[in-house]
């Protein structure tokens, strides 16, 4: 599985200063903070929404490093990127705490090799609902901190969901729907802390439905639906049982402790 090592490796890498370069382009309404343009870099706490569709975007919004108490609604718009050279329609820095980012909205075509639709970065807390990315590399990407990932949608990326490291708190991926992903649905690479991902609905991926990588432990995966995924509905890729699987709905599965 060196290939999975490789990946975990690229996942941890940063999106690099060109955030210093990013303008906040933000007209104040109504309490609320309207985000009119690609390129957006908030700093100051407050509610921000999407007043139109932000197109052809390098980096669509991010949340700065050590940026609070945040609530970011997408408001029915899309955020789309340029394609191979675009990175992210939504990132938060490591530091930033009590992020909220808020659907109905759609983030798709960020297809660069180490690019994806939200990528969570912060050692804070955030939450992340009823967001639909799509066409991207990664779907959502979680790095670290506490944060709550449900209701939302990840279709036709190359991956779905993808939970790195819950060393610094934890994780709940619960009630989203990863489907039609040219390979894996969800992955968790996480090696410690707590990862909970439960109640999912994981079909008609490339690969695997749910991936517990190599050295993941203390990951709890339960009551989820996988089926009808290329591979195997679900995947353990360790050779003893340090993980819990538990009432879930699948097909087809390999790993000492899945039942």
């Amino acid at each position: 599985m060196a290939r999975f090592a490789t990946r975990l490796r690229d996942y941890r890498l940063r999106i690099p200063a060109l955030c210093l370069l990013l303008q906040l382009v933000a007209i104040s309404a109504g309490g609320q903070t309207q985000v009119t343009r690609c390129g957006t870099f908030i700093t100051a706490p407050g509610e921000y929404v999407l007043a139109n569709d932000l197109t052809d975007c390098m980096v669509g919004v991010i949340i700065g490093s050590n940026t609070h108490d945040v609530v970011l609604r997408l408001a029915s718009h899309r955020i789309s990127g340029t394609g191979p050279d675009a990175i992210a329609g939504i990132k938060t820095q490591s530091g930033a705490t009590r992020i909220r980012i808020v659907g109905p909205g759609v983030i798709s075509g960020f297809t660069g090799p180490k690019a994806g639709g939200v990528l969570l970065y912060t050692s804070g807390t955030e939450e992340v609902t009823a967001v639909t990315s799509t066409g991207n590399n990664w779907g959502f990407v979680y790095g670290q901190g506490n944060a709550r990932i449900h209701g939302n949608v990840a279709n036709n990326n190359v991956d779905g969901f993808l939970l790195l490291s819950a060393s610094l708190g934890s994780v709940e991926v619960s009630d989203n729907l990863a489907s039609g992903n040219q390979e894996d649905g969800i992955v968790t690479s996480s090696g410690s802390g707590e990862v909970r991902i439960t109640n999912n609905t994981v079909v008609f991926n490339g690969r695997y439905g749910i991936v517990a990588e190599r050295g993941t432990k203390e990951n709890d995966i339960l009551s989820n639906t996988a089926l009808n995924n290329g591979g195997f509905d679900l995947f353990d890729d360790n050779r003893v049982c340090q993980n819990v699987w538990a009432d879930n709905t699948f097909g087809t599965s390999m790993g000492a402790c899945i039942h």
